[in-house]
């Protein structure tokens, strides 16, 4: 039981390291989503719907990469950090909501605690995109 409860405690932490890393990614995987399932909404088949995604999802981190490189201002530099990490919070909140909604009784605390999630993975993916010294 304690060796059980030890491994759950250590998956929760891997995953949450997981999401922190990977938060960064939330607007492209978003946008190659939206972009693979109406290429294959068209009848176009999975290889090409696949493609699609793939390719949505390099174009808009290439796109990010040449704006955050040539942006001379602050607040382009902040728009784009924040066009970024939006996407993240609702992820975040997510993630951390599945969470709390398998380890906590219902009630307020599920809600603060997702919020705070989703604060907390926002200010990871900000930050990441905030060091990004192209």
């Amino acid at each position: 039981m304690l060796i059980g409860l030890a491994l759950i405690i250590v998956a929760v932490f891997m995953i949450c390291a997981l999401l922190f890393r990977l938060s960064i990614y939330a607007l492209p995987l978003f946008v190659a989503f939206l972009a693979g399932s109406a290429t294959y909404r068209g009848d176009n088949g999975i290889v090409a719907a696949l493609s699609a995604a793939a390719i949505a999802a390099i174009l808009l981190l290439a796109a990010a990469h040449f704006a955050l490189a040539f942006a001379k201002s602050d607040l382009t530099r902040v728009a784009i950090g924040i066009t970024f990490a939006a996407p993240a919070a609702v992820a975040g909140y997510h993630a951390v909501h599945g969470i709390a909604a398998a380890t906590m009784p219902q009630g307020a605390w599920q809600l603060v605690v997702s919020l705070i999630g989703a604060a907390v993975i926002a200010t990871a993916s900000w930050t990441q995109w905030s060091r990004a010294r192209l």
